[in-house]
């Protein structure tokens, strides 16, 4: 919804613009990619009950397979939040707990990190697959805090956006 807001006012604000292009460009922010090493570098920034501005599974971060994956976490809500990396099978658990990927999970993942607070993640990825990542906060995830995470076998470099 907040995502589709903003477009709608950049589409409004700068006539002749296609969506495509405003996403490319605002995701690119958030993403950087190094071939030679096939590392993917993603900013999952913590908002009111999104990340990056996205809730409910609106967005996906498409990554190439066996990437090394670094997403820098940043909580940028007066409410304590944490991101998890679950599989992307099933419903979302009110209170998730264990990563689908060892290390894909921030500090304090239950109980969240405050305000301004940052982690790392650091962790490869599988050939393909499909995941989530959650806020590990009680609840949060349940109300609509997660994104996806997708593996595409024949990707060449990473890609942020709306889902598809």
């Amino acid at each position: 919804m907040i995502a589709t807001l903003f477009l709608t006012t950049l589409l409004a604000l700068f006539p002749g613009t296609d969506a495509a292009h405003v996403f490319s460009a605002t995701g690119d922010e958030w993403l950087s990619y190094d071939a030679s090493t096939n590392t993917v570098t993603f900013e999952l920034i913590a908002s009111p009950f999104t990340f990056n501005g996205y809730r409910n599974g609106e967005a996906t971060l498409l990554v190439p397979p066996k990437a090394n994956i670094v997403i820098n976490f940043v909580n940028k809500d007066g409410t304590p939040h944490s991101a998890l990396l679950i599989s992307g099978d099933g419903p979302i658990p009110s209170s998730p707990s264990d990563p689908a990927i060892p290390r894909a999970y921030t500090n304090k993942a239950m109980e969240g990190l405050p305000q301004e607070a940052t982690d790392v993640m650091r962790f490869p990825v599988p050939i393909s697959g499909t995941y989530r990542i959650v806020c590990g906060v009680p609840g949060h995830g349940l109300s609509g805090m997660w994104i996806w995470l997708k593996i595409d076998p024949t990707a060449k470099q990473p890609a942020f956006g709306p889902t598809k």
